[in-house]
């Protein structure tokens, strides 16, 4: 710890902090996610060292000197339907939590019909829901932790759960006492009462899976009954464009937090959502980002 408890840094003390302002999501962190620190500069080696020398060849996009992308005229032309500023940064790097104005706008779009005092972070970009459904199970599902699956989940949610993070599959009655456990809710589920009574004697992670929510309509979801009723209670949304706003061919997911945007505790777990997401995929397709962005605008405008 660098510093005293209320001069603490949300990344570079992210345990600490998450300690201090979220026990129970502390408790509940996977031995992977409790490991998983981002270092005060988050770059690679060789690009802070080659930062401002003449010649920097380590980034892997190329410009025209003035931070202006220079693709290749065919990539140019299929994505020949942005403007200029917008077509340039489809083709250069995006930070690793994603675009912020793509954040911004999709933490609105999530919103909608929702109260202002129900708290939500700024949604991080992935590659997909499936990738941020596979990222919250990372976050918090430990060797042998309980984990309750829906009955009609399809057979590779129990693979990520038990295969590839060797949770222990059971059911709501089979819930350890005390032990922190992890539920996966679809959007069409609802036993709200049920989960809050649940996380009186535990932490209890509820992975809400919004990928085939209606868009369309004020949200339902329960992630937004679910938020800020416990303080052993977290739920995680987990959303994407897949299939929405005529966007069939893009992977963009979103994972969002039950915790105001700038909170300490909200930066600190981005923060080690960041280097997962660093140590796996790394920056999501700025491309997808751009086309999503137009595409929530017309939405908005329309």
């Amino acid at each position: 710890m660098r510093g005293t408890a209320d001069a603490l840094d949300p990344v570079l003390d992210a345990d600490a902090v998450i300690q201090r302002d979220g026990p129970a999501v502390w408790e509940a962190l996977s031995p992977l996610a409790r490991r998983a620190h981002q270092p005060a500069n988050f770059l690679p080696l060789q690009s802070a060292e080659a930062r401002g020398k003449p010649f920097n060849a380590t980034i892997g996009q190329i410009t025209d000197g003035h931070g202006r992308a220079l693709p290749l005229s065919p990539m140019a032309a299929a994505l020949g339907g942005l403007d200029d500023a917008e077509r340039s940064r489809a083709f250069l790097y995006g930070p690793v939590d994603g675009l912020l104005e793509l954040r911004r706008a999709w933490r609105d779009w999530q919103r909608r019909g929702q109260p202002p005092a129900v708290p939500s972070s700024l949604p991080i970009v992935v590659a997909g829901a499936a990738h941020a459904r596979f990222l919250a199970a990372e976050l918090f599902v430990a060797d042998g932790r309980p984990v309750v699956l829906p009955q009609s989940c399809p057979p590779e949610h129990k693979d990520l759960f038990s295969l590839r993070l060797g949770a222990r599959i059971v059911t709501c009655d089979e819930l350890p006492v005390a032990e922190p456990a992890v539920v996966l809710l679809e959007s069409a589920g609802s036993g709200i009462d049920s989960l809050i009574e649940a996380a009186e004697r535990r932490p209890l992670i509820v992975i809400v899976d919004d990928t085939w929510e209606d868009l369309a309509r004020p949200s339902r979801s329960p992630f937004w009954s679910l938020a800020g009723r416990h303080p052993n209670l977290i739920p995680i949304k987990i959303d994407g464009a897949d299939g929405h706003l005529g966007f069939p061919g893009g992977r963009v997911g979103f994972l969002t937090f039950p915790f105001d945007p700038e909170s300490p505790l909200t930066l600190a777990l981005e923060s080690k959502v960041k280097m997962l997401l660093r140590a796996e995929v790394g920056s999501t397709s700025a491309a997808m980002q751009v086309i999503l962005l137009r595409a929530l605008a017309e939405d908005a405008n329309s």
